[in-house]
């Protein structure tokens, strides 16, 4: 059996960028705002909202990696930087973490003051040619309701100002509240992009439609059509609309099949993949690859996507 198991390539659709309307359109305006950047050698802000889930950070990797293939070998250069924001955001803290994405061995240096780190924070940035900060669970700074939060705000407004950077914030829908608190933020990060679950309805099927079809010509085994009308919906409730459940789903189904020796992937073994990887619990009428499935959205108590909306927003 072990060497069954190690016949087959690793395979996950994780390793895959996975093409979609949606996310094209959030690339293409990235690359605008840092054009923008470029041309006119002035801060510039992007906001990219959305709920968990819905590949956000993947969207950041793919710019990050068409951007250094786009460097020269051995340029020594950072075109992006990513910095996760602390969940209790201090000016002093935030920039830490800025310095610690840097790789400044003084990052954490408890003698040097918030504007000291600033200082240097402008310095290795210019140093190593960044073009994009991207800064990312930029929700914290919403949630966390004290002045220290609104004072990591105003600092990034402020390191905007002494630098020609673009400047990407990426988190939940509610950091737009945080323009909306904070009008000169709100000026330099005008331009938005509303990263959403794929919704499932009359004008919006063929979007989602068109994803399940890029999803299906990665896979390595057999399957069923993933787009006809009732799979459709089936793909749609079993994820929500989501991109990572989409993944979690169908690389725990394609596992099935090699390592279980089946045929391809079916309505069976869709029907396992969502037990093992969404709802241990679910019956066969709550699961959405069972043949008795009663085709209800799975937003009940304790089901999987009980209140997710009103949560991601």
């Amino acid at each position: 059996m072990s060497a069954l198991v190690q016949s087959f390539p690793p395979f996950s659709l994780r390793h895959h960028f996975i093409h979609s309307p949606q996310a094209e359109l959030a690339l293409t305006r990235l690359g605008e705002v840092h054009g923008d950047t470029r041309r006119t050698r002035a801060s510039k802000g992007l906001v990219i909202q959305g709920p968990s889930g819905v590949g956000k950070s993947t969207l950041i990797k793919e710019y990050v990696r068409e951007l250094e293939a786009a460097e020269p070998s051995g340029s020594g250069k950072r075109t992006v930087l990513v910095v996760e924001i602390p969940s209790s955001p201090t000016k002093k803290n935030l920039a830490t973490a800025m310095l610690t994405a840097l790789k400044d061995p003084y990052a954490d240096a408890r003698g040097h003051s918030a504007e000291v780190k600033f200082a240097r924070i402008i310095l290795l940035m210019t140093n190593l040619g960044v073009e994009v900060v991207v800064l990312d669970e930029a929700q914290h700074l919403v949630d966390y309701r004290r002045n220290d939060a609104y004072e990591a705000a105003d600092w990034i407004k402020s390191l905007m100002n002494e630098t020609s950077i673009t400047f990407v914030l990426v988190g939940l829908k509610r950091t737009e509240g945080l323009l909306w608190a904070n009008e000169q933020l709100r000026r330099r990060f005008s331009a938005t992009v509303e990263y959403n679950r794929f919704s499932y309805a009359q004008s919006t099927s063929a979007q989602f439609s068109m994803l399940l079809e890029v999803i299906a010509s990665l896979l390595p085994v057999k399957a069923i059509s993933f787009t006809e009308p009732q799979m459709l919906r089936r793909f749609h409730m079993a994820s929500f609309g989501l991109i990572d459940y989409l993944i979690k789903i169908l690389d725990r189904a394609v596992w099935l099949v090699q390592h279980r020796d089946l045929e391809g992937i079916n309505l069976y073994v869709l029907a396992q993949a969502f037990l093992d990887e969404v709802w241990s619990k679910a019956t066969d009428q709550r699961n959405p690859f069972s043949i008795s499935f009663n085709f209800k959205l799975l937003i009940g108590i304790h089901e999987p996507f009980e209140k997710f909306d009103l949560i991601a927003s």
